[in-house]
């Protein structure tokens, strides 16, 4: 008889002729926690160490070792397909299922697969399209309204309506009595006003463009349930409209969705299970996959990709990401007054580094070499900008015309481990033309090197990462440019251009706006945009499966290939 956990209350069983539930397979391996990349926006969607080097010196072995047991048990090195269960190996723990109460990576997986968002991003093209929203206007500068598709329920059958959203936004996020981890990205809201059931309107405290992106994130609760069972129900027994419904869940072990037969959008799931298992090591996560006990993957380092290219079981999938890796300069003088505050300095360490061939060395072309602050994926990235290119005679030449024809020392701040090679080979350019780098490693200690860049103290160059699931460039360049504790350049007119762009919802005059912030931050050289990062995930090569802007596995649009 067909093993089939308990589903949680108000959550009826699959129909007669579905797919059953496969048994839960026990693992062994124990979850670490998860560390959250600093630097990050609030709205971040994730976090890993791509980048990370890893010797699989002792590992390819006990592959060889692993397929041998699989054989001689007679077990299939992939049942996924027979199953129709796709099982994802996650690389952090899932501290609660309430997605307005974390801030870990897998909440944002969680969420479009077991809610419905107000509007959705397109997997293939990043753009914004309806969600359980299918129509919106602008009635006014601080005024948009919305109007949600008939007949869409919650699992439990309860209707997904204008209260619902006003409810999740107003009380599920905004009331202070949550302390809700995503409340900073709601804060531009005045109010929810519900015109009628399937119609609501958001009032901003101020004109604000980045309404729609915002919404992207906004996964709508069912205020009923949550009203008769309290918030503190949802952090292990989820209430969703989504495409697929909770089934159980094993503490920092694994998480089991099954498909929702009722979903308002027919297609939208078409695998019938979905588990997740906790394995924080990579290369665990990389031995289950060629082996067959997962079937997809994410944040694997680099010198995995190998591995991947010669199995006959997976195979690697490497996607952009809105991420950016980059070299910010103390341009004032803010932490210390150093030759940094000479532009021409500024340029000459641009033009000692070949950008291009460490990341293609060292990164192993898991990357792109950027001139501009903004990722290319995002809404205002300026692709006419150029920033200054490979030149040691030049950069000797720079540096004697600001009086260090002798050179000098700075110091070089990192904080994850994945930044060091690139740096040490940044370093060796740097030392030919006469500059002299002092390493701060702060690996191991984020939080720290945060908050001394945040007061301010931060001396020389600081490298820094930034992700954001906002892709519009006002959330890069405002953080690093605007007012704010992260700012080291203090550039007035950059602060008033982003201020204009900030008031208006004219995305002509947002985009012109942005392209002259992008074009004086490269002039002056505030900072050297280093690289955007790719990242290194694993499929089974039975599994089409795709990403959204590099970040977020999109299971949604998953299946299995004949």
């Amino acid at each position: 008889m067909p093993f089939r956990p308990a589903l949680p209350p108000g959550v009826r069983p699959l129909p007669a002729g579905e797919a059953p539930l496969v048994p839960d397979q026990p693992h062994p391996w124990r979850p670490l926690l998860a560390r959250r990349r600093p630097g990050r926006s609030p709205s971040t969607p994730r976090r890993r160490n791509p980048m990370k080097p890893r010797s699989l010196g002792c590992f390819v072995p006990s592959l060889f070792f692993l397929f041998g047991l699989c054989a001689a048990a007679g077990l299939p090195l992939s049942a996924g397909a027979a199953s129709d269960t796709l099982v994802y190996g996650h690389q952090s723990k899932i501290d609660t299922l309430d997605h307005y109460k974390t801030s870990s990576s897998i909440s944002w997986t969680l969420g479009y697969l077991m809610w419905d968002s107000v509007v959705e991003r397109d997997p293939r093209t990043n753009q914004i399209v309806p969600g359980a929203a299918k129509s919106w206007r602008i009635i006014n500068d601080t005024t948009w309204e919305f109007t949600l598709h008939e007949g869409i329920r919650f699992h439990n059958g309860n209707p997904l309506d204008a209260e619902a959203v006003r409810f999740t936004i107003m009380e599920g996020i905004l009331n202070p009595e949550r302390k809700s981890t995503k409340a900073g990205h709601f804060k531009w809201i005045e109010r929810v006003e519900v015109v009628d059931p399937l119609t609501f309107r958001i009032i901003t405290k101020s004109p604000y463009a980045l309404v729609l992106d915002r919404l992207y994130n906004l996964y709508i609760y069912d205020p009923v349930s949550t009203r008769a069972n309290g918030f503190d129900s949802l952090s292990e027994t989820p209430m969703g409209s989504g495409p697929y419904m909770f089934v159980k869940s094993v503490r920092d072990s694994e998480l089991l969705m099954t498909r929702n037969p009722n979903y308002w959008k027919k297609g939208a799931a078409q695998i019938e299970n979905i588990k997740i298992r906790i394995i924080p090591e990579p290369s665990t996560r990389l031995a289950e996959l060629l082996s067959g006990g997962i079937h997809f993957t994410t944040t694997l380092p680099n010198d995995m990709i190998d591995a991947l290219r010669k199995s006959d079981k997976a195979e690697p999938l490497i996607a952009d990401t809105a991420e950016v890796n980059f070299w910010q300069f103390d341009a004032v003088g803010r932490a210390a007054k150093t030759p940094l505050m000479d532009r021409r300095v500024r340029q000459a360490i641009w033009h000692a580094i070949d950008r291009h061939a460490i990341v293609k060395t060292v990164l192993r072309d898991l990357g792109t070499v950027i001139d501009s602050p903004v990722n290319p994926l995002m809404f205002g990235f300026d692709p006419s900008v150029r920033g200054y290119p490979y030149d040691p005679e030049k950069a000797k030449a720079l540096l004697k015309a600001a009086g260090f024809e002798n050179g000098f020392e700075i110091d070089l701040w990192q904080y994850v481990n994945h930044q060091n090679f690139p740096n040490q080979a940044a370093m060796g350019y740097l030392n030919k033309v006469g500059i002299k780098v002092n390493l701060k490693d702060y690996t191991g200690n984020i939080g720290q090197m945060v908050t001394l860049r945040n007061a301010g103290k931060i001396t020389g160059i600081g490298n820094f990462e930034w992700i954001t699931a906002i892709l519009d460039a006002d959330v890069t360049l405002s953080a690093w440019f605007g007012p704010g504790p992260m700012n080291y350049t203090e550039d007035a007119e950059l602060a008033k251009w982003l201020e204009e762009a900030g008031s208006t919802l004219n995305m002509e005059t947002r985009k012109a706006l942005f392209a002259k912030v992008q074009k004086k931050v490269v002039d002056e050289a505030y900072w050297m945009p280093f690289y955007s990062i790719k990242e290194l995930a694993g499929r089974s090569k039975n599994l089409h499966v795709e990403m959204v802007a590099g970040q977020i596995p999109w299971f949604k649009g998953a299946y299995w290939k004949k």
